[in-house]
């Protein structure tokens, strides 16, 4: 049995993640303004997160997902498809939810500046393509069945949320 990682530049990602975490003490401020400019409609969904307390969770368990996706795979891959029928619960559209692992890219691009080079673009850029695999691979369950009809949310009628 192999034990090289499941993704062939592994040691690129790691090392941006490594670098990320010398430059930058908590990252969760500049990944959640990212997404906030990029997905306003999700900023309602923290109004009780006053502390950065479940972001900074959230954020932690990504940074984990994608070592263990870069790595052995021994959970990742699953967590990710889980978490998009988790979210989906909360009324989150997978197409938001998968661009949160772009988001991450951008911080880490960000707070990297020059360091973040073409190639490790590259690597980011097929990190996320093979991410993506499992996010569209993932059964949806925001397909309204014939039999049903559709389930319209507070949050679709623009009604505040809590």
């Amino acid at each position: 049995m192999s034990t090289a990682p499941a993704f062939a530049r592994a040691a690129e990602i790691e090392a941006s993640l490594e670098q990320l975490a010398e430059l930058c003490e908590d990252p969760t401020p500049i990944v959640y303004k990212r997404l906030f400019e990029l997905q306003p409609q999700m900023e309602p969904y923290f109004w009780r997160d006053t502390t950065d307390a479940i972001k900074g969770e959230m954020l932690s368990r990504t940074f984990a997902a994608i070592l263990d996706f870069i790595g052995e795979r021994r959970y990742a891959d699953h967590m990710i498809e889980t978490e998009i029928i988790t979210h989906e619960g909360y009324d989150v559209p997978r197409e938001v939810f998968a661009t949160f692992f772009a988001v991450v890219r951008d911080a880490v691009r960000e707070v990297l500046g020059p360091a973040f080079t073409p190639q490790l673009a590259q690597a980011w850029d097929a990190l996320l393509a093979e991410i993506d695999v499992y996010v569209q691979a993932t059964p949806r369950h925001d397909v309204v069945s014939a039999y049903h009809a559709p389930r319209v949310t507070a949050f679709q009628r623009g009604e505040p949320l809590g």
